[in-house]
């Protein structure tokens, strides 16, 4: 019965033959295997940001002629060879321009003159270092419409630069500036919303463009916008003009108030006025009688900050009085009698019209009218007489006239 340890033993040499097999496979597609060739030894290892550095002891055998060099990240399944070191004499080898903080798996191999292939050696595990976050780095709040971003310059002389990321809104990092001086460490992020968080990270890099850890987080709010105008009103019984009002601000920042119109009709709004912010009223001169505008105003802070619109609110100047209308129209005694009722209140006097032909006539016009009838005695057996009848306001309004009578004097 053969010995169970030594079937153990025995099943291990083949595996292992068969790893360093495949591996050379991999390497060469015809590797020959020279079993009598001893790899390096006592392989030593000194890492830094992108490079790993190795010393060994020389081997002694004359047949070897160099060396192989094979590396695979420690997530590969498969070595690569990296390098050939043509002398059995060589006892360094710097493999640069790797990734930083990343883990490398290292075998070294002899050949002869033949290219034949030693055994390999046993691994090497060596990770490249990282670079520092920076220790130091604030954001600065209340600046309008932009962020101010300071740190600690990199104590290690090896950064190149700086890489400056801000969140987005979809909590992802996105790089918004590239630094490339170790000494310049201040960054002003601009073209930002008003009163809106924005949260930063910072990285050093070095000539390789290798990263540092990232830097805390920090975050910074710009500047908010003033609050809205309170209490903004426009008239609608003043004649041929709107008035509008509105508190004062209270925010010691404020320079201006923007006023915004819009046609009753249209929902396009353009500046009407800019004034001065101890102001707290304006004349909108319209020069037309019942025309209806909207309005908004805007308060503007030192920084050119507009707040949020107050409005929209409507204004519109005094239309005419309505007009009267006619309820008697006789002629009495040889004279026109004419009578109506006032429909609006604002009416403090009247205007008749009289015409005595429809068409060319001459229109005279009786002002001052302070009562509801009107007795006209300046009339003709025969002709025809056409009346109309308007009112006025104290403001001095006229109305549209009334719906026109017509008597005439038989002859």
């Amino acid at each position: 019965m053969k010995n169970p340890l030594f079937k153990f033993f025995f099943s291990g040499i083949i595996v292992t033959f068969m790893l360093l097999f495949n591996a050379c496979s991999a390497l060469n597609p015809n590797p020959s295997i020279n079993s009598s060739l001893t790899p390096p030894k006592d392989i030593r290892v000194l890492s830094d940001i992108n490079t790993n550095a190795f010393e060994w002891t020389s081997v002694q055998d004359p047949e070897v002629a160099g060396y192989y060099v094979y590396r695979k990240k420690a997530q590969e399944q498969n070595f690569s060879k990296i390098a050939t070191l043509d002398s059995r004499f060589i006892t360094h080898y710097a493999d640069n321009k790797l990734d930083s903080n990343t883990e490398y798996i290292y075998q070294f191999a002899s050949f002869d003159k033949q290219k034949n292939v030693s055994p390999f050696s046993e691994t090497i595990s060596a990770k490249t270092h990282s670079i520092s976050a920076v220790s130091y780095v604030e954001a600065i709040s209340n600046y309008p419409r932009k962020v101010k971003i300071i740190w600690n310059p990199h104590q290690d002389t090896r950064v190149s630069g700086y890489i400056v990321e801000r969140r987005d809104k979809n909590g992802n990092w996105q790089e918004i500036s590239k630094i490339q001086n170790r000494l310049l460490v201040e960054y002003l992020d601009t073209k930002l919303d008003d009163g809106t968080t924005y949260e930063y990270q910072i990285y050093a890099y070095n000539a390789n463009g290798s990263r540092s850890l990232p830097s805390k987080s920090v975050q910074a709010t710009t500047k908010p916008k003033p609050v809205q105008i309170t209490n903004f009103k426009a008239t609608n019984n003043i004649p041929k003009q709107i008035n509008l009002s509105w508190n004062l601000h209270k925010n010691p920042e404020v320079t201006s108030y923007k006023i915004l119109r819009s046609s009753f009709i249209s929902s396009f709004y353009t500046t009407l006025a800019t004034l001065p912010s101890n102001t707290d009223s304006y004349q909108d001169l319209i020069g037309k009688d019942g025309e209806q505008y909207s309005y908004k105003i805007v308060a503007t802070d030192k920084d050119g900050i507009d707040s949020l619109e107050t409005g929209p609110i409507s204004g519109s100047t005094l239309a005419v009085p309505n007009a009267p209308n006619i309820t008697y129209a006789r002629i009495e005694n040889g004279s026109v009698v004419l009578k109506w009722n006032p429909t609006d209140n604002r009416a403090t006097e009247y205007i008749v019209y009289k015409k005595d032909s429809l068409f060319f006539g001459e229109t005279l016009r009786y002002n001052k009218v302070l009562t509801t009838e009107f007795i006209d005695k300046e009339v003709k057996a025969g002709e025809k007489y056409y009346y109309r009848v308007s009112a006025i306001d104290k403001n001095g309004l006229e109305s549209k006239t009334s719906q026109e009578v017509v008597l005439s004097l038989p002859k």
